[in-house]
């Protein structure tokens, strides 16, 4: 089943109105349309049973998801940025020809067969950094791969098929390896512990559960060794991370400046907010269009630069919004209230915002400038 952009709009609707109805419970008829249609593999082409989206149309529909259903977005972002990173014309080094053409098989695989793929990545204490990742991957007596550590912030939780996680090894155990690798895991199989402890400030029915790894065993590990090196996959994963505070601001000021209103002076900051918006957009999509497999430290910079403006600009919006909504929507249930939470999960994923300034000021230089 392709699905087209112009899709979406309508698909997200929907789950819009479910959303509207409770926002505190897990959204699961809807997440089960989202797998049923298979909207998380659509970055895949169509030979490997995708719609062929581009990084930059994954970012456009994870936006517009967020516009109307903002937990379903964040639920969505990762499943649909791996198979964005599945279908891209990646070269991996040739030791590993056999082993990417495998694993691709074998994932994208369960793509076609709508089984979910949720990230469990982020860590306490580790700041969004991957070098700081304590989880552990250990061979075991049949050379399977094992994880042992503590995860958070799993989006999808226990309705998720699949986790992938990040994991440190002996680098001396898996020639190619730099020591981090990621890893994918049943999230029924033994070892796999899926807390019960989401109360997450916004995106209150995503689920985002913690997950602890006890000598897990994995399913397989993601495409090959040094995958995270060489394809450099997260600045893909920035890019629809930052749509989706994106998305809640653009759903926040259609709320508010519908019907619109008499006021000049709330006419003129809607429209600075608008234009403020549109500045933001133009670029999350200009740099999500220029993503490639191991684009380059630049490229990788630009992202990580794209991600925090994007996202801080969102809030930043989102609450000059709020302020100016009245009484009427200073409640805990409004709309308003709930959309300008929601946009706050924004400077909260990868990286943090405080991670993002901290590497904007690292990798400060003006050579994107020429």
């Amino acid at each position: 089943m392709t699905i087209h952009l112009d899709d979406v709009e309508t698909i997200a609707r929907r789950f819009g109105e479910r959303e509207a109805i409770d926002r505190e419970s897990f959204p699961e008829e809807s997440f089960a349309e989202m797998k049923e249609m298979r909207l998380m593999a659509a970055a895949l082409p169509v030979a490997l049973g995708g719609s062929g989206w581009s990084t930059a149309d994954a970012a456009v529909a994870v936006e517009r998801m967020a516009m109307h259903a903002p937990s379903c977005a964040l639920m969505l972002a990762m499943p649909l940025g791996l198979s964005g990173i599945y279908g891209s014309d990646i070269t991996p080094p040739e030791a590993s020809r056999q082993t990417w053409l495998a694993n691709r098989d074998l994932v994208t695989g369960w793509y076609r067969d709508g089984r979910w793929i949720a990230a469990a990545n982020s860590e306490k204490g580790a700041g969004g950094a991957i070098e700081n990742t304590k989880t552990t991957a250990a061979l075991d007596a049949d050379g399977a791969w094992r994880l042992s550590g503590e995860k958070i912030l799993a989006s999808g939780g226990k309705h998720a098929d699949y986790f992938f996680s990040v994991a440190k090894l002996d680098a001396s155990s898996l020639p190619g390896s730099k020591g981090f690798e990621m890893f994918l895991a049943e999230t029924n199989a033994p070892g796999v512990n899926i807390r019960d402890d989401w109360d997450g400030l916004g995106m209150r029915s995503t689920e985002s559960q913690s997950v602890g790894y006890e000598s897990a065993p994995t399913a397989a590990m993601v495409a090959f060794p040094d995958f995270l090196g060489v394809v450099q996959p997260v600045s893909y994963f920035l890019s629809l991370f930052a749509a989706v505070p994106l998305g809640c601001t653009a759903a926040l000021l259609r709320l508010l400046a519908t019907p619109t209103p008499q006021s000049p002076a709330l006419r003129l900051r809607f429209s600075e907010s608008l234009m403020r918006y549109e500045s933001a957009r133009a670029y999350l999509l200009d740099t999500a269009s220029r993503w490639r497999p191991g684009a380059g430290p630049a490229y990788g910079a630009r992202a990580v630069r794209t991600k925090t403006y994007v996202a801080q600009e969102s809030v930043r919006i989102a609450a000059d919004l709020f302020a100016l909504s009245g009484g009427r929507s200073y409640t805990r249930t409004s709309p308003a209230a709930h959309l300008l939470l929601d946009a706050f999960a924004g400077t909260s994923l990868r990286p943090p915002l405080a991670l993002g300034l901290d590497q904007l000021v690292e990798g400060f230089g003006l050579g994107d400038l020429g």
